[in-house]
């Protein structure tokens, strides 16, 4: 189920190294550093959900699920405006559970990219990533 705080879509290709202290996702996410004080994290993701935001540090269009979804586009939850890249992300999940989230380029489950993002203690920025679903695992 996906909550949309603003509206979103098709998301991007890959998501780099999460925090320094968290747990490095092959090539999903940007280097671990926290967002700069001049632009603090503006983003909201409820505990046991997954965010992701059009633009840096939780800002711009937001979308966030507490399961998986196979299209973004067109599924039965979808995230709008279509098309929009993820720039950053926090897997706000339970610790013990599935914990990990794949993000995929494609519908259906299609195209992984990289490793599962994995919970973080605080969210992450992303690399202009095209994703179009996601699961826990």
């Amino acid at each position: 189920m996906a909550r949309n705080g603003a509206d979103m879509g098709k998301v991007g290709r890959a998501v780099a190294a999460a925090s320094a202290a968290a747990v490095t996702a092959a090539g999903l996410f940007t280097a671990g550093a926290a967002p700069a004080a001049a632009q603090p994290w503006q983003g909201q993701c409820a505990k046991g959900d997954v965010c992701v935001w059009s633009g840096p540090n939780g800002t711009g269009t937001r979308c966030a699920w507490t399961g998986d979804d196979p299209d973004w586009q067109a599924g039965a939850v979808q995230c709008r405006p279509h098309g929009f890249r993820v720039n950053s992300i926090w897997n706000n999940g339970h610790p013990g559970r599935l914990d990990m989230v794949q993000f995929y380029g494609g519908p259906n489950y299609t195209d992984p990219l990289h490793d599962p993002v994995p919970i973080t203690g605080k969210p992450i920025n992303a690399n202009d990533v095209a994703v179009r679903s996601h699961r826990w695992v």
